[in-house]
């Protein structure tokens, strides 16, 4: 249930559990009570690393993405009933591209001296949140939006 009524979009995906390389798999269902002009539909694959620290002005967190990839579904028009199906591939080292984005999940001496960096100026890293996100692009509106986070490891 949405916090105006009914779900307004629904993002469905075949499984939550990937690998590099695998291909999620899906579809998006908008479900409107009358037509709306949108700009575009899209659906992005996202990493988004969250990081706590401190500075003279107390304690901050930050949200950044270290891989977005976006993907338009529909083109401007009226939406108001439709289910668009989608697939997104995985890139195979899409792992060590985040790791190579200077991501504190370095291996060796250099992992640890940026762990020690991190600590002592209180900055605090937390594992990299993937997920699917879904947009219809409404202008001078609100979004009608959803995401879902999926689970991305190498095992």
């Amino acid at each position: 249930m949405g916090l105006f009524g009914g779900e307004k979009i629904t993002l469905t995906l075949e499984k939550y559990n990937f690998k590099p390389g695998d291909t999620i798999k899906g579809n998006v269902t908008i479900n409107l009570k009358k037509p709306v002009k949108a700009r575009k539909m899209i659906v992005s694959f996202i990493g988004q690393r969250r990081e706590k620290y401190r500075d003279s002005n107390g304690t901050h967190y930050r949200t950044t993405n270290v891989f977005d990839f976006t993907m338009p579904l529909g083109p401007e028009k009226d939406y108001q009933n439709e289910k668009i199906d989608f697939e997104i591939k995985i890139p195979s080292d899409i792992l060590q591209q985040t790791r190579a984005q200077g991501t504190p999940e370095l291996d060796g001496a250099l992992g640890k001296a940026v762990a020690i960096g991190a600590a002592l100026s209180g900055t605090r890293y937390y594992p990299i949140e993937w997920l699917v996100y879904a947009k219809l692009d409404v202008p001078l509106k609100l979004d009608v939006k959803k995401s879902q986070k999926i689970i991305l490891s190498e095992t």
